[in-house]
């Protein structure tokens, strides 16, 4: 039997107007000097001014790094290192994506663990654990603020890299919907498809449990319930808010179990020709999703029926591929296309693309079925 284990967030603080407890949350770990840490978009729209206020409520010391890009490449996340270390924070307030929430988790660690960034890309390899970390969500979908988990651009080499450590777990994560209003349909359908991507890879990966299952068959549900409606009217702060709780549920078990093929194949293609990462996940799941299903078709069952399809009659496998048809159903109805010759990527990248995807190993350790760079190849081919 497989020894497994579940770590996650010591602290969740959640609905509408929770950011108002942010001076609460920094006092409770002893923090006085804060770095927010996030993008030049949320500083223009204003979204920092919330957070700002709240920081002045408490009359905390504060200073802003708001240069943080989509994909982060690495000198980003050393530029955010260099100003961290010129402040001297003693908690960093992630507000953002993803990409700032990730930059925040690396500033955290290398404040408390000597560099170079190098030496800590893999799996728990960072010794020390970090400055205390405030993990502030203004998207529905990365579920990054349940991770331990950051993903940094490679432009040298061309990839996308990970560094895992349990020391890069937030202390608190804060999910307040109203933070989220502001995201246009185009956002807001890419990240909610990969928080879907999220939930089923990891529901579906061979470090799947209990505790993840749970966590994210009501991640599915959510999302195949609520993102249609988020994306037809932004201002449905209900829906808003069940998207954020879908991504910090699928964030809180894909942390515990990696991703799988989607993801891996996703780092290579964005890698290389940047396209936005919730966009790849999303136009990516059906073909893996048709690849993995005779690996686990009940497991796709259960997806088909969180979807709200009824595989009665059917064969297994049939019933399986009903999760497939739900999903291609969700893409078509929020404007996402899944042929890939609809991207800009050429055929002639395709065996360069497979070698770096089942390189993967972190990943494609996950996925339920075994994958070879044939088999990528044979995915991409089948579906441009």
């Amino acid at each position: 039997m497989m020894i497994k284990s579940f770590e996650t967030v010591r602290r969740i603080i959640f609905g509408t107007g929770s950011l108002e407890n942010l001076g609460n949350e920094i006092n409770r770990v002893n923090g006085s000097r804060v770095l927010v840490v996030t993008d030049p978009g949320l500083k223009t729209a204003g979204v920092l001014d919330s957070v700002a206020a709240a920081l002045d409520k408490t009359k905390l010391n504060y200073s802003v790094f708001a240069e943080v890009e989509p994909d982060p490449r690495v000198e980003v996340a050393l530029g955010c290192v260099a100003a961290a270390k010129d402040y001297r924070p003693d908690v960093i307030v992630g507000l953002g994506g993803g990409s700032s929430l990730d930059i925040s988790k690396i500033a955290s660690v290398l404040l408390t663990n000597e560099g170079p960034i190098e030496k800590y890309f893999g799996m728990e390899l960072v010794p020390q654990p970090g400055v205390p970390l405030i993990l502030i969500p203004t998207t529905a979908g990365t579920g990054s603020e349940m991770t331990s988990i950051c993903v940094l651009s490679d432009t040298k080499n061309k990839v996308k890299k990970g560094i895992v450590s349990e020391h890069m777990f937030a202390r608190t994560a804060l999910l307040d919907p109203q933070l989220t209003l502001a995201l246009p349909p185009r956002v807001t359908a890419m990240t909610g498809m990969d928080a879907l991507v999220h939930a089923i890879e990891s529901f579906v990966g061979v470090r799947a449990s209990v505790f993840t299952d749970t966590l994210n068959l009501q991640a599915i549900r959510l999302v195949a319930a609520n993102l249609r409606l988020a994306y037809a009217n932004g201002a449905n702060l209900a829906a808003r808010e069940n998207m954020l709780h879908a991504s910090c549920l699928a964030g809180m078990a894909f942390s515990n179990t990696q991703n799988g093929l989607d993801h891996a194949l996703a780092l290579a293609i964005g890698g290389k020709f940047h396209l936005p990462h919730g966009l790849l996940t999303a136009f990516i799941l059906p073909w893996v999703m048709e690849f993995n299903l005779i690996a686990a078709p009940k497991k796709f069952i259960q997806i088909a029926k969180a979807f709200g399809e009824t595989p009665k009659r059917l064969s297994e496998i049939e019933a399986a591929r009903l999760s497939v048809k739900a999903v291609k159903a969700l893409l078509d109805d929020v404007g996402i296309s899944y042929r890939l010759s609809n991207y800009g990527v050429p055929r002639e990248e395709f065996p360069a693309l497979a070698k770096a995807t089942v390189g993967a190993v972190r990943l494609i350790s996950n996925n339920p079925r075994s994958v070879t760079e044939q088999d990528v190849i044979g995915i991409l081919e089948t579906n441009y």
